[in-house]
């Protein structure tokens, strides 16, 4: 399959360039077992969309922790660092594409609710980082993914206007997002959030299971 007619390129990181949503998933259970509390797959579908310091507000008020948020926050980041170094690998085809679109031109930027500190030197290591042309993190203006702003401040960065603009993701709200606020969209298989497979499929412009289907 080939995607043409775009000049722009917006990629969500985790689950769906960086085989990396175990990581957060471990993360969940570790934090979760410490405090002998029962992690249920509605806070997961919470969160999923937050950026970390707004996930820890809702989870100490949910759970009423003790600590505060700050503490909460490098807690989750002292888990997950390392982790993401020695065990986050790209998903299949990721490198190949993502240079064939840098040879052609092609802007891109990433999006996405992960803290900088956890993701740059992941994708420096995969030797992808200067592929991107900007990036855009939620933690930048604090609205999550079921809104366009993230996508629209990427967009923004990189100089191309929604319409001529296509955005990656492995999540129905991301998707669903990005359609609204103008974009062309590509649903990303991934394994965390393959109950909503149908629902991407049937929202988003084009779906993959693979980057290697794009070359």
């Amino acid at each position: 399959m080939e995607i043409k007619n775009f000049k722009g390129a917006i990629f969500d990181l985790d689950g769906t360039l960086l085989d990396s949503m175990h990581i957060w998933h471990d993360v969940d259970v570790e934090f979760f077992r410490r405090r002998n509390l029962p992690l249920t797959r509605d806070y997961i579908d919470v969160i999923k969309n937050m950026h970390l310091p707004a996930a820890a507000v809702y989870t100490k008020e949910k759970y009423n922790i003790k600590e505060s948020e700050e503490e909460i926050v490098k807690e989750w980041l002292d888990l997950c660092a390392q982790a993401y170094i020695s065990d986050v690998d790209l998903k299949e085809g990721v490198f190949e594409y993502l240079k064939s679109l840098h040879d052609k031109g092609i802007k891109m930027a990433f999006a996405t609710a992960s803290e900088k500190v956890v993701c740059e030197e992941t994708l420096k290591k995969h030797k992808i980082f200067d592929f991107f042309t900007d990036f855009a993190y939620v933690s930048e203006i604090n609205i999550g993914k079921t809104e366009p702003d993230i996508y629209l401040l990427a967009a923004e960065r990189i100089g191309v206007e929604p319409q001529e603009c296509i955005v990656f993701e492995d999540i129905i709200e991301g998707i669903r997002s990005a359609k609204k606020g103008g974009f062309i969209t590509c649903g990303v298989y991934d394994k965390s959030s393959a109950k909503d497979t149908v629902e991407i499929k049937k929202t988003a412009n084009y779906y993959i299971n693979s980057f290697k289907e794009l070359f």
